[in-house]
């Protein structure tokens, strides 16, 4: 594609942003089989975190909390496999960034250089307000299917398949470990060693506001690092993710005692009990400079690289 064609087309769909409209939102959440045999109030309370029961009483009462689209009471049993929808009231969205750049397109896949703050898809407070949806709507004639995620605040490279065959073949890469990614990160204080090897677990479980932690019971986690610069009390970085486990990168140097500058929730415990995992602004120092993958038609190796955005220099 023509990349002034591209660039006008996300223009078109984010002048003003698609989720800063009013707009009901129909949420759907699929029972899973922890929760079965629970009332339809309690599976609310447990898989929705800081909701209250009056939220979901509510919505049983107005017909606005359905199972299978069909009206259910407020003593309902929930089952696995279920899958519940209600809406919401018009609501509007958090602004996010639009700057989003093409890296590379062809046939089979399309590779985007994501700006922040920016979800990749729809989570927690946003729903069209992400990449998967703005790509939708400025491109309706062509399918995006997203092959892995970088968080909201962290900038660079998104590779998305544009047809089954191709993602097929890209996501069994990331499954057997075969695709090579580097990020860029600016992390605080002074790191004296070169290089490090950084390896522990982190966990499964979901936290409240939508964080991870170590976790030693967790999923092995191994991170190296490399020193590029060491500056008056911060050290810029090259990482690179051996594996590749949720908020890795966050939590290992957090760990390491050198979070990375700006992620206040990952320095600060108690931030994100009171507040939302995505900050509001561009102020993680955390960049996806580099990805290498084996390209689905070809069948060449093909690496991607997004230039490391000028904060980082700064």
């Amino acid at each position: 594609m023509d990349q002034s064609k591209f660039y006008k087309a996300i223009k078109n769909v984010t002048t003003p942003l698609p989720g800063c409209t009013p707009e009901r939102l129909t949420y759907k959440l699929t029972v899973k089989k922890k929760y079965e045999g629970l009332s339809i109030v309690n599976f609310f309370m447990q898989a929705v975190p800081r909701s209250t029961p009056e939220i979901w009483l509510n919505k049983i009462k107005n017909d606005n909390l359905k199972i299978n689209n069909k009206t259910i009471t407020k003593d309902y049993l929930v089952k696995a496999g279920e899958v519940t929808s209600h809406q919401t009231e018009p609501k509007t969205e958090p602004s996010v960034s639009a700057a989003i750049q093409l890296i590379y397109e062809d046939e089979s896949i399309i590779v985007i250089n994501k700006p922040s703050p920016l979800p990749v898809h729809a989570s927690g407070r946003f729903f069209r307000n992400t990449l998967i949806s703005i790509l939708a709507l400025a491109f309706p004639n062509n399918t995006f299917k997203l092959l892995h995620r970088i968080d909201a605040n962290t900038t660079g490279l998104v590779v998305l398949a544009k047809n089954k065959v191709a993602a097929n073949f890209i996501q069994r890469q990331f499954e057997n470990k075969t695709i090579k990614k580097v990020y860029i990160a600016l992390a605080e204080g002074i790191i004296e060693e070169n290089y490090l090897n950084l390896q522990q677990s982190i966990g499964t479980e979901v936290l409240v506001g939508g964080a991870r932690k170590i976790d030693d019971t967790g999923k092995i986690a191994q991170t190296e690092i490399q020193v590029l610069e060491r500056r008056e009390n911060e050290t810029l970085l090259k990482v690179t993710p051996l594996t590749g486990r949720t908020n890795q990168i966050r939590l290992h140097l957090a760990e390491l005692g050198h979070p990375i500058v700006g992620d206040i929730g990952h320095k600060d415990q108690s931030y994100f009990k009171n507040h939302p995992f995505t900050y509001d602004t561009d102020s993680l120092f955390l960049h996806a400079h580099q990805i290498t993958i084996m390209h689905p038609t070809s069948k060449e190796e093909m690496t991607f690289v997004a230039p490391i955005p000028e904060k980082f220099t700064l």
